[in-house]
């Protein structure tokens, strides 16, 4: 049996849940299509003192940076799929959602990130 995932006429061709290696790490992937092309797509967490929660992106030849300041515990993400690269003709977009699980007692918290990446 063969099941094929899509949403809004878009392919769903790549989505997962992973936890980082600690509570502010990345999570990159490396998207290669075999036609010379690939684009690596880093999500890093950071905090600062402004307590604003914000997402800043930074795109460098093929690597897109998405940095998440102040995002909290109870989960944030995009609200909005992300284009991310056109190859052969079609849009790549990419959506995440983020929380930290663990409680209050634990100093220590994992980092869960969901992902989907969506082509047309």
């Amino acid at each position: 049996m063969q099941v094929k995932l899509s949403s809004q006429n878009r392919k769903i061709i790549s989505h997962g849940t992973v936890f980082l290696f600690d509570e502010n790490g990345d999570l990159t992937l490396s998207i290669d299509t075999g036609n010379s092309f690939k684009v690596d797509l880093t999500i890093k967490f950071a905090e600062d003192n402004s307590q604003k929660q914000r997402i800043e992106t930074n795109l460098s030849e093929n690597h897109l940076m998405i940095t998440c300041i102040n995002f909290e515990s109870r989960g944030t993400g995009l609200t909005a799929p992300l284009e991310i690269a056109i190859i052969d003709g079609k849009k790549i977009y990419f959506m995440f959602w983020a929380y930290l699980e663990g409680n209050a007692e634990n100093k220590t918290k994992a980092r869960k990130v969901e992902y989907t990446l969506y082509s047309e």
